[in-house]
């Protein structure tokens, strides 16, 4: 999973700060012994697990679950902003930047070629559609979040497996309730049997292990509904409280567990900034008491750039989005969870200026790709170049299942 921070924690490869984890049963590292930031903390019960309602701002209380009322409005608001808007969910054309942003990588694609086919593809789609088209980008669409998730998961060693993960995501992103589950539940045993039945290997592992991975997909689900209605159904800027909000709704009722310090509570990080620091390998990133300061300037300079892009008439989303996804797992501001949260910002900008959704880590290969990409960023500090052409060519085969699917051809 995540490394949030180390309260001094000993060195860790530099691939780990960006979720390469091996460990599946810890979201930190190892404190050293001499840590000033070590702290004495009490297990807690895992106790409330799901607060339903994506629009819950609070990590720190137990959340009764959202009314039928609003899980309905966030579908149909949802479905409206598509209907009207999609694919620019807000309508600035999109160009690429002339200058030497884009860099070739291993691949060997050409940058403007993939924006190229990308912007084609956008405008061969955006052409007036049916009944039936309109209820397909919709389901594919979901689906591709749910494929976002899974895959943003999977390279934090989070979540369970792709079927459970497909099923809870659909509930949830259709409006349907997914209950809480307590041991004193009397529907516990029948919502763990579920669980079982969509994925057998889950009889493999403790209850422990399948409760924290389904609360992980139901909070991280809840948390991509909420940057999206509000970023871009409702168009609001991306201001610290709303990445603040976000976090807090992924981390809700998940505990920070390390078997060489005490277990953090989510009441504890969740929302928070950290004020604990974090280092990787020979990185060590934004001091604590900096982190509220560069948190501001980052919000501050996303906005002047998408309102000075807007006031123009041309964005590049592929762009932006990897250039602030990027400087925000850089910052590291939260204690856990930065990874997640920084490819939900990649998508929430991407999504409203594009309308697509881009799952990244869902194969190994891709994984693996993505975290060196990240970590030449860091290590070298040459900015997002390669990072954004990874992006733009994930962004081109988005659009192109899109609108295959829409086209109703089988194969993507």
């Amino acid at each position: 999973m995540e490394h949030p921070s180390d309260r001094k924690r000993k060195r860790k490869p530099l691939g780990n700060i960006f979720g390469n984890d091996p460990q599946p049963t810890s979201d930190t590292s190892s404190a050293t012994p001499s840590s000033p930031f070590k702290r004495n903390r009490k297990r807690k019960p895992l106790g409330n697990l799901f607060g339903n309602d994506p629009q819950s701002t609070s990590g720190t209380s137990s959340a009764t679950p959202s009314s039928p009322v609003k899980r309905t409005k966030l579908l149909e608001d949802f479905q409206k902003s598509v209907r009207q808007n999609w694919p620019a969910m807000q309508a600035v054309p999109i160009t690429i930047r002339a200058d030497s942003i884009y860099r070739t990588y291993a691949t060997g694609q050409d940058p403007k070629t993939l924006f190229d086919k990308a912007t084609r593809y956008l405008q061969t789609v955006k052409d007036s559609r049916t009944p039936k088209q309109q209820a397909i980008l919709v389901e594919r669409l979901h689906e591709s979040i749910i494929h976002a998730i899974f895959g943003s998961n999977k390279i934090e060693r989070a979540g369970l497996g792709l079927d459970v993960t497909v099923h809870l995501c659909r509930k949830i992103l259709r409006g349907e309730p997914v209950p809480e589950i307590e041991e004193c539940d009397p529907h516990y045993e029948l919502e763990l049997a579920e669980l079982y039945d969509l994925d057998h290997t889950l009889h493999h592992e403790n209850r422990q292990h399948v409760l924290r991975g389904r609360r992980e997909i139901v909070q991280h689900v809840r948390a991509f509904q909420h940057i999206i209605h509000h970023f871009v159904v409702l168009r609001e800027d991306m201001t610290e409280d709303l990445i603040k909000k976000t976090h807090a709704i992924l981390c809700k009722g998940v505990s920070i567990i390390d078997p060489e310090l005490p277990e953090v509570p989510s009441e504890e990080y969740a929302g928070k900034y950290r004020d604990v620091w974090v280092s990787a390998g020979d990185t060590t990133f934004v001091a604590p008491e900096l982190v509220p300061a560069k948190m501001t300037e980052m919000c501050a300079d996303m906005k002047k750039e998408i309102d000075d892009c807007e006031a123009q008439g041309s964005i590049d989303p592929f762009s932006i989005a990897s250039k602030y996804s990027l400087e925000f797992v850089q910052i590291h501001p939260f204690e856990d969870g930065n990874g997640r949260m920084c490819r939900m910002i990649l998508n929430a900008i991407l999504f409203r200026y594009a309308g697509i959704v881009v799952p990244i880590g869902e194969r190994e290969e891709e994984r693996d790709e993505y975290l060196d990409i990240k970590v030449r960023a860091s290590e070298k500090m040459e900015g997002h170049g390669e990072y954004a052409t990874f992006v733009l060519e994930k962004g081109m085969t988005s659009i192109r299942w899109l609108k295959r699917k829409l086209r109703g051809k089988k194969k993507s």
